[in-house]
Formats: C-alpha cells, sequence, structure tokens
C-alpha cells in the first residue's frame, strides 16, 4: 500500500502542539529533509524504496538512489540515523570488561549490516578489560578466509592476555557453519601455542548473535 505524503504545515504543528512522538515516520522524515513539499515526496518516496530499519543503515550512495535525495539530504538522513544510535548506545570503551558476549556484540553490533564477511578480534588485558578491537580480514558476501597467523599478530603486538573473535554474517542468521566450528577450534589451538587465552567466537548478524560460549561449545 502507497505510503499517504504528508501535508508539511500539519507536521509542524502537530510537533509543536503534539510533541515529536506522536509524528509518523513519513512526517518526520520530512521535517529532517527541509519541511518542503518537495521534502515530503522525498521523504514519502524513501519509505516506499525500504523499511524504516534498513535506511537506517543505508550508505548515502543507496539513499541517492530514490527520487528527491541527493548528496545533501542523504548525508542530513545518514547523520540523524548515526547520532540516534550514538545517543542510545553505549558501547564498551577501553578499560570495560568486555567477557560476556552481549557485550562483545554492544562493541560490534554495527557489522550486523555489514554488505560482507567482516573478521574481528576484540583484545583484552589480564582481567578481561578491553584494549581495543580491530578488523584483520574481510572476505565476500559468504566467506572470509582467515589466517591464524594474522588474527594472533595483533593480540602478541598488544601484550593481550586473553582474544575474543568475531565475525558476521550478512545473511542475516547468526548460527554457525561447520566451517565455523572448524576455524574457531584452529584460532583456540594456535592461540593456547603462542600463549594468549581464546575466550570465545562470537558471531554477528541482523538476528543477534551467536556465543560458542553461551551455546556450550567452549569451556573457558
Amino acid at each position: 500500500m502507497p505510503i499517504p505524503a504528508p501535508t508539511v504545515p500539519a507536521a509542524h504543528e502537530r510537533l509543536e502542539s503534539l510533541g515529536v512522538r506522536v509524528l509518523a515516520d513519513a512526517e518526520l522524515l520530512t521535517l529532517l529533509l527541509g519541511g518542503s513539499s518537495p521534502a515530503a515526496r522525498a521523504a514519502t518516496a524513501l519509505l516506499e524504496s525500504a523499511p524504516l530499519q534498513e535506511l537506517a543503515w543505508a550508505t548515502p550512495d543507496q539513499l541517492t538512489a530514490v527520487p528527491g535525495i541527493g548528496p545533501a539530504r542523504a548525508a542530513a538522513v545518514t547523520a540523524a540515523f548515526e547520532l540516534g544510535r550514538r545517543a542510545g548506545w553505549a558501547p564498551p570503551r577501553r578499560g570495560d570488561r568486555v567477557l560476556d558476549p552481549s557485550r562483545v556484540h554492544e562493541l560490534l553490533r554495527h557489522l550486523a549490516h555489514a554488505a560482507h564477511e567482516e573478521f574481528w578480534i576484540v583484545l583484552l588485558d589480564v582481567r578481561g578489560r578491553l584494549i581495543r578491537s580491530c578488523r584483520v580480514a574481510e572476505g565476500s558476501l559468504c566467506q572470509c578466509p582467515v589466517n591464524p597467523r594474522d588474527v594472533l599478530r595483533e593480540a602478541v603486538r598488544s601484550n593481550a592476555h586473553g582474544i575474543v573473535f568475531v565475525h558476521c554474517h550478512p545473511s542475516g542468521l547468526s548460527s554457525p557453519s561447520p566451517d565455523d566450528a572448524d576455524l574457531t577450534e584452529r584460532l583456540r589451538a594456535a592461540a593456547e601455542l603462542v600463549g594468549v587465552t581464546a575466550r570465545d567466537h562470537v558471531i554477528i548478524a541482523a538476528d543477534g548473535y551467536y556465543s560458542f560460549v553461551e551455546a556450550g561449545r567452549w569451556r573457558r
């Protein structure tokens, strides 16, 4: 069903009299895009092109493919969604404990919307506090070749005591494949050889995350 374009004066008036929380998605986007009649048409076109949850992670190039959305409007939409994420999301910072997989997910949950598989590591000190996280490999839509040497090089260089392996599934499903399980065992064994404690392997996707520890497939 087509999304009706909001009337511009009504959006302003409703915001002033009733507050921002009662405005429909199309009205909010209209105000964000400038509050004009062309902005209302562009807002409607945006919402017809993809669900709001997908627009929140769209790139400027993807947004400018929608009629009425030029570079300036695409930048405004991208910036607004990023500000919203930053306001409502407090990922762990250096020195915070990151032993629980839910905290790993909070730290790297942007990977849920990655276009390709990426492999990251989370480096921890002896108390499980965050040193830093970094990407060590990027692959295709369905695979990401990982060399244990590359994974552990940064851990040794940073004098990390512990490490969490993290990768994403652009398919949207976080459940591990047999290859993921095999890779986990190889990385655990390699970490043990160089004296780094492997803590977990977390897979992040649009449906949430999968932790080998939480699933009972890993004993710390």
